[in-house]
């Protein structure tokens, strides 16, 4: 995947900031309190309203060590690490990736070209999600879209059930519409945008499959999240903390994470969902 967009903040008046940060500390207690219980149950995350500035979490209770993110609060700890690979990664060593912690992987099945628009699958989708299962890890899968239309997205959505061929997973299918990337997809308007992702997501749905959008702050704005369904959010942003205000189910905080069994870089994600699923 690549590179993301980081959120960033104003700083305002002192006295007006501590009174904004005491009304936000009363609201995020129940927010707080709404994101432990989805937490500690087998239902995940889901988008519940929209974007603001106002966190939904205390990112006090994210912490990072080792190059590991962690979340804490009321005796309920979430520690699920997972990768998302492709093909960019090359042969990954499975058990060497268990033994280093791991315990899930988002399995890239294939992308449309972001110049001519192919579709292609990727090279590695079968001998990784083959060795991922193998190795005791749970597993997804993601499409690198880049459709322009929704018939090219009911296409892409029909590409991986047809990949798929009914297998069992243990995490959604996700559709990664980096509206960022500023390829073929740059200049798609909101509504265009938010219907390709509404048909991928529902043809996966009707094959069976759970749904999930991944993006960047700039990705998700550019959406109308409302029109999508209880569709959980696989977010993307990179730092100590996540500043996104909404419920997500995945947090991607790391681009440049090394992990045993893999060459080079790679991502790194928290599962802020319970287990087991």
């Amino acid at each position: 995947m690549a590179r993301r967009k980081h959120s960033q903040k104003r700083r305002g008046h002192p006295i007006a900031s501590v009174l904004l940060a005491l009304v936000a500390l009363l609201a995020m207690m129940g927010c707080t309190a709404r994101f432990l219980s989805s937490c500690s149950s087998p239902e995940p995350l889901v988008w519940e309203g929209s974007s603001t500035s106002t966190n939904s979490y205390y990112t006090g209770t994210f912490t990072q060590s080792d190059g590991r993110a962690t979340y804490t609060g009321d005796g309920i700890t979430c520690t699920k690490t997972g990768i998302d690979v492709s093909e960019h990664q090359g042969s990954i060593d499975w058990p060497a990736v268990a033994a280093d912690g791991i315990s899930f992987a988002m399995v890239r099945v294939g992308y449309r070209g972001n110049t001519e628009g192919y579709l292609h699958k990727d090279e590695l989708f079968e001998e990784n999600l083959a060795a991922a299962q193998a190795a005791g890890l749970e597993y997804g899968v993601y499409f690198y879209s880049q459709a322009l239309t929704e018939d090219e997205a009911r296409e892409e959505a029909a590409f991986v059930l047809d990949a798929l061929d009914g297998r069992e997973l243990s995490y959604p299918v996700a559709f990664d519409f980096e509206l960022s990337d500023g390829h073929r997809i740059g200049g798609l308007d909101s509504a265009t945008a938010t219907a390709c992702a509404r048909v991928f997501c529902e043809a996966i749905r009707e094959g069976g499959y759970r749904p999930m959008l991944y993006g960047n702050t700039y990705d998700l704005q550019r959406m109308d999240l409302t029109a999508l369904g209880e569709c959980p959010i696989w977010y993307a942003e990179y730092g100590a903390a996540p500043s996104r205000g909404d419920a997500f189910s995945i947090w991607q905080y790391s681009c440049t994470a090394h992990v045993s069994g893999v060459d080079g870089a790679c991502d790194l994600n928290l599962d802020l969902t319970a287990t087991p699923r």
